[in-house]
């Protein structure tokens, strides 16, 4: 289902709906780089699982897909800020097609969240994972960067602080305000980004 909440943003509460205009937006893209599709969205909205549905929708009508996650690039709990600077980066290299050749991919550092230790350096390969189809960048942050199809997935505090706990348990929960801190900065610190979303999600 879709509707327009204002100039600009198409609210949408399903799948179907995403993925028509996904594939709308990919029917444009010349040269070979992938459509690059940002999923953002504040913790336990279900970014993960609307980026999974979107790749498995997008792959059924046969179109390549890859999905990144940006949690790769965060830097322990207090890392979302710089995450972001480098998300900012690699997703430029997918606009501009250094990306999508082994010889020009930049690379990027992950975590090891078990050793608080940063691993890599990491080549960025999702781009060519997508080649002429469809990457799905996931995570907060995600609209900072270049892109070309903007997904801000909404859901309600209670129930996303519900849904982040149950999944991670234990390790989160000394962690919530601390992130949800770094998040409320970030949207503030963006908040043109975020307002010109094209597609705000409306999770049931």
């Amino acid at each position: 289902m879709a509707n327009v909440k204002e100039a600009g943003v198409l609210e949408l509460t399903g799948l179907d709906s995403l993925g028509e205009v996904v594939v709308q937006a990919h029917q444009p893209v010349q040269g070979g780089r992938p459509l690059l599709v940002a999923i953002d969205g504040r913790s336990g909205s279900g970014k993960t699982t609307l980026a999974a549905e979107l790749a498995t929708w997008l792959s059924k009508r046969g179109i390549a897909v890859a999905i990144f996650h940006l949690e790769g690039l965060y830097q322990g709990w207090s890392g979302l800020a710089q995450a972001t600077l480098v998300w900012q980066q690699l997703a430029e290299a997918v606009a501009d097609g250094r990306a999508s050749s082994p010889e020009t991919a930049p690379h990027w550092f992950g975590w090891d969240w078990s050793s608080s230790q940063a691993t890599g350096p990491h080549p960025f390969t999702a781009a060519q994972q997508a080649v002429g189809g469809v990457l799905i960048a996931e995570g907060v942050g995600a609209l900072t960067g270049t892109h070309d199809v903007g997904v801000f997935v909404e859901l309600d505090t209670a129930r996303r602080r519900q849904r982040a706990l149950a999944r991670d348990g234990e390790t989160y929960r000394p962690y919530w305000d601390m992130w949800a801190e770094q998040e409320a900065d970030l949207l503030e610190s963006y908040a043109s980004a975020y307002a010109g979303v094209g597609v705000r999600y409306i999770q049931q």
